[in-house]
């Protein structure tokens, strides 16, 4: 958003600190408040909506949302007056996060550079350059079973890469994972190295995961968005979209607007400086041409989801229509058979159901595209934790919970993918 631009400080590039810190970044967020408004009538969330269109601010949780509370970000300089107006209209809310930098500060402990196995932490959030040295090393390390594949490259030329697992055998069924295709939700792309990890050291076992192994292919991206994700390290950790320049002075495109299927439609924003502009054009994105074309490549695909944060939510198509999909019983199904599969680890609900029901309406999405597009039967998108205490700013000691339960949700869809139901 453009208020962001007005406070701003020097910085060091990351890469030639010492130390890691999301402090090295150069918007800060000092006195910025999260307000979390429990309203339930359509009237005030749409009040919400145009207070935020009027005073620029940004939202974690969408007043669009179809259920739910609204969480609202706001700076510091207008915390005040913004609370006042609030107060006018007689909209009660909580202070959810009483100072964003604060929360910014506290979510990654300052370390050294992890460039190596030996000294990567699962438990620890990373750059993409971490990210990506961690694909070569892992793969390397498990050649056997697992092959490191070119995505493509970025607006900014930075090349990214997927992880494919496959215990060998040909035309065996698919399953595609993809991770971070929005930058500002750090606990995708530690989740999908998580899941990586955990089903290549069940590679050979004599239980449920090693038997899904002998029978499916499993294609991760770890880091979908790597121009935005390394924007969110050295610059701005709320950033959310890619970082081709548009129009009005403004950067980048919401990924997960910019795919051929209802693009421009309702749920996607005209304006360039909006967090949901839909793009310039449709495929305006060289890292959504490089995803379309890299998951239409795969062999036998016959399972999709899109890994997100925040809200627990694992949902399915269609999200640009209220319109059932025609496999709705079976993903309603599936959807729920997750949501259990995942509670049963740490005890955390998750909603289930169509993205246009149960988060909101939204045009030009991954999960419509390869639902519509590639007439994949079982397709997805999750929304990780939390639901509001730390939203986007999870802290590390949540990455291997909610790793733990995300691989148990996705078992699920593997299992279907198993035994055939998603053909």
């Amino acid at each position: 958003m453009r208020w962001v631009n007005q406070r701003v400080r020097g910085f060091e590039n990351h890469l030639g600190l010492s130390l890691l810190a999301c402090v090295a970044a150069k918007v800060l967020y000092n006195g910025d408040q999260v307000l979390r408004f429990t309203c339930e009538d359509l009237a005030t969330r749409e009040l919400l909506r145009l207070v935020g269109q009027q005073h620029q601010l940004k939202f974690w949780r969408e007043p669009e949302r179809m259920v739910g509370p609204v969480d609202m970000h706001v700076p510091a300089h207008k915390v005040t007056e913004l609370k006042q107006l609030l107060q006018q209209y007689g909209i009660e809310y909580d202070v959810m996060i009483d100072d964003v930098q604060e929360v910014i500060d506290a979510q990654v402990t300052p370390r050294l550079p992890q460039l190596s196995l030996a000294e990567f932490d699962y438990n620890k959030y990373h750059t993409f350059q971490e990210i990506d040295k961690w694909v070569t090393d892992y793969t390397t390390a498990h050649k056997e079973h697992l092959t490191k594949m070119k995505v493509g490259v970025t607006y900014q030329n930075t090349t990214f890469h997927a992880v494919k697992i496959s215990t060998g055998g040909s035309m065996k069924p698919a399953f595609a994972i993809d991770c971070g295709i929005h930058a500002d939700e750090w606990i995708g792309p530690a989740t999908c190295i998580h899941v990586i990890k955990n089903l290549t050291q069940h590679i050979g076992s004599v239980t449920n995961v090693g038997k899904i192994l002998e029978s499916v292919d499993f294609y991760f991206i770890p880091s979908a968005n790597p121009d935005g994700y390394n924007y969110t390290w050295t610059k701005n950790r709320m950033w959310r979209k890619t970082r081709s320049p548009t129009s009005g002075g403004c950067f980048g495109v919401d990924p997960n607007r910019n795919w051929d299927i209802n693009w421009s439609g309702p749920g996607a924003s005209s304006d360039p400086c909006n967090d949901d502009y839909y793009g310039p054009h449709v495929w305006s994105e060289a890292n959504v041409r490089s995803q379309r074309d890299f998951v239409n490549g795969i062999p036998n695909l016959h399972a999709y989801i899109d890994v997100h944060s925040y809200s627990q939510l694992w949902m399915f198509p269609y999200s640009y229509t209220f319109k059932l999909a025609e496999d709705y019983h079976l993903l309603s199904t599936i959807a729920n058979q997750s949501v259990a599969a995942i509670k049963d680890v740490h005890g955390k609900v998750y909603t289930p159901g169509p993205i246009s029901k149960t988060i909101y309406i939204a045009s030009g999405s991954t999960a419509d595209y390869f639902y519509v597009h590639d007439k994949l039967k079982c397709v997805f998108a999750a929304e990780l934790r939390d639901t509001g205490k730390h939203g986007m700013l999870l802290p590390e000691s949540e990455i291997q919970p909610t790793a733990e339960e995300t691989f148990a949700g996705l078992m699920v869809i593997a299992d279907h993918v198993m035994n055939g139901s998603c053909m």
